[in-house]
């Protein structure tokens, strides 16, 4: 499993936001948290992420146990429900600019961001700038920045259904492979690719 939740319990004074919460994901899964507001979403999520620390219950990343590992220890990436793109970059130096903070060799950037690109489907719009893109092309541009650094796991938190559903549907991780989207309280899935 990519990652296994655990029982996790997280209480801000009186209010349990997360109450014995536990699910696995398994590795090139989707799984959508759901819930109303207020009932603990965000906070699994940073608790996956080790942005909180949970009461009680563990995390694991890949097998290993990560419940009181760093953050930066995690090998997670992030796609913020605010894209937290740089208006002044391109879409090719977006996503290119985790590459390059982290010591990525020259060689390889280039080869990394066509990957992402085009696994985002935003082939020929690597020269744009942010405010030339729409909003769903933006946040594939912030979901190709998420891996960009070939992180183990990508996080993302958007409130809503996704804009671009088709695209989250049919985007394999690789060309072949499929997505399978589960209900992580069923366990049941519908292997759509």
């Amino acid at each position: 499993m990519a990652i296994r939740v655990e029982n996790l319990v997280k209480a801000f004074g009186p209010h349990r936001a997360v109450d014995d919460v536990s699910f696995e994901v398994a590795d090139r899964e989707f799984v959508a948290l759901l819930g109303p507001s207020g009932g603990g979403k965000s906070t699994v999520l940073r608790l996956i992420a080790g942005l909180d620390v949970p009461d009680a219950g563990r995390v694991h990343i890949h097998g290993v146990e990560a419940t009181d590992s760093k953050v930066q220890d995690r090998a997670l990436g992030f796609v913020f429900q605010h894209y937290a793109l740089f208006r002044h970059m391109t879409v090719r130096d977006n996503v290119a600019f985790g590459l390059e903070v982290r010591g990525t060799a020259k060689r390889e950037i280039g080869p990394r961001v066509d990957e992402l690109l085009e696994l985002v489907q935003l082939r020929g719009f690597d020269k744009r700038f942010p405010a030339q893109l729409s909003g769903g092309q933006r946040q594939r541009v912030a979901l190709a920045k998420g891996p960009a650094p070939r992180r183990a796991v990508r996080r993302a938190r958007r409130q809503g259904p996704p804009r671009s559903a088709p695209l989250a549907a049919q985007a394999p991780a690789r060309p072949g492979d499929h997505l399978p989207v589960r209900d992580p309280r069923s366990g049941r899935g519908d292997g759509a690719s």
